[in-house]
């Protein structure tokens, strides 16, 4: 029994999980409340979280937003991120621009211009700009989801995660961007 305890309090079985409150969510991040009930029940168990965010817009030119979070000691358990970059055939794009990770198997799927996930990120190329400022080009907005540690979850219910936080940050993003094309983004 004395083993059992020891093994269990080694393992974390003691430690208290600390809970996220949708006041402690990134202020650029859409329906908070929503996003602290996702993480709460997904991200790794800490004794302490916290967020840090980044938004930088000039309309019609450069828009790149952040929302990180943070763990004990600032270990960094997921980013969502969303940056402007000339728009191109999405294959180029998910080539290109989608972070490497060890989730398992990329697969597809029809929101945007084109969404692709694994179990450890999922990201949507979003229309954006008809002709952007500087380069009279149309630009795209790269949008991801991307956690540095697994989450709670199977690999199929992390990538639907994922995909849920992307898709909802993508839509705030759009907005907070002014977009002047469709997002082509469900709901």
């Amino acid at each position: 029994m004395t083993v059992a305890l020891l093994v269990a309090y080694l393992l974390g079985a003691f430690e208290q999980r600390a809970t996220i409150r949708a006041d402690d969510v990134c202020e650029n991040v859409p329906d908070k409340q929503k996003v602290a009930k996702t993480l709460n029940s997904s991200l790794p168990t800490a004794t302490s979280y916290h967020f840090g965010e980044r938004q930088v817009a000039t309309p019609d030119s450069y828009f790149k937003s952040r929302c990180n979070a943070y763990s004990d000691g600032d270990e960094l358990l997921l980013t969502l991120a969303a940056e402007m970059g000339s728009a191109r055939p999405w294959q180029e794009w998910a080539g290109d621009e989608i972070p490497p990770t060890s989730g398992g198997d990329r697969t597809y799927f029809n929101t945007g211009v084109k969404g692709v996930s694994d179990a450890e990120v999922a990201a949507i190329w979003v229309p954006c700009y008809a002709s952007e400022r500087a380069s009279k080009q149309p630009w795209n907005m790269t949008v991801f989801a991307l956690v540095h540690k697994r989450l709670k979850a199977s690999d199929k219910e992390a990538r639907q995660t994922l995909i849920d936080l992307a898709t909802d940050f993508a839509r705030q993003a759009h907005k907070d961007a002014k977009c002047d094309l469709p997002s082509k983004l469900p709901g």
